[in-house]
């Protein structure tokens, strides 16, 4: 059975998410984080990226500033501090998601953008940066 490219990637993200939820402390008093990072753009190609904390890592080129991040934060993306900078007003829009778990405390965030620009400025520049 020939398998669309659509459904092979979210398969592959379903995969990694099983992955990471297996790696993932199973008690909220056991130290870490593991996140499964999508940028979705209404058009283009979608970006995954995989974030550990404690210890530090995964595809994410800045892992330990996104942890220190989310240190801050109890690892809650929604409250991490946005920067501040210029953004262009084009209207691209991109849906950014990071879920995961946060010392063994399950954590989702979702939102739509107007582009990538903000959401990267908006969610503090190194979860969903380029």
């Amino acid at each position: 059975m020939h398998m669309s490219r659509a459904r092979f990637r979210w398969a592959a993200v379903l995969a990694g998410m099983a992955v990471i939820t297996q790696a993932a402390p199973a008690q909220a008093d056991e130290p870490g984080g593991a996140y499964l990072l999508k940028v979705v753009p209404a058009h283009g190609p979608s970006t995954v990226r995989s974030l550990y904390c404690e210890p530090d890592g995964g595809t994410l080129d800045a892992a330990s500033r996104a942890c220190d991040q989310l240190r801050s934060v109890d690892g809650e993306v929604g409250r991490i501090p946005g920067e501040t900078g210029p953004c262009t007003l084009e209207y691209a829009p991109v849906r950014v998601s990071a879920h995961g778990r946060w010392h063994g405390v399950p954590r989702h965030f979702e939102q739509i953008f107007a582009n990538r620009c903000v959401a990267a400025r908006d969610t503090g520049g190194i979860l969903f940066g380029e």
